[in-house]
């Protein structure tokens, strides 16, 4: 199965395969499997991804605190995204179809 992203053909399997292995990944590293927590994390990584892009377009003075760039911080955002699809057992592609889909719908006239 495939999905078209803003134009961008995306294999789902590729999407599925990595919520395989970072839930594997994760396991292996000890990381907790809570999902209160992961969703903690992930608000933090958001407000770096914001950090970050309003540094790096000069929206922001230079700030000590960010130390990443906003691709890597974005990196970091989806790492957590694929951690916490993995230990809730969601299925990322079948969620994406579906706001797919309500996206395309709330365009048409």
């Amino acid at each position: 199965m495939q999905v078209v992203i803003y134009g961008i053909l995306i294999p789902m399997s590729d999407i599925h395969d990595l919520t395989v292995r970072i839930g594997r990944m994760t396991k292996s590293l000890d990381h907790t499997g809570d999902p209160k927590i992961i969703l903690l994390f992930l608000m933090e990584e958001l407000g770096e991804v914001a950090r970050a892009y309003l540094k790096e377009q000069g929206h922001k003075k230079s700030n000590d605190r960010v130390t990443e760039t906003f691709r890597e911080e974005l990196g970091d955002v989806f790492y957590l995204i694929l951690r916490l699809a993995a230990v809730t057992d969601t299925d990322l592609e079948k969620e994406l179809n579906k706001t797919e889909k309500k996206l395309l719908k709330s365009q048409q006239p």
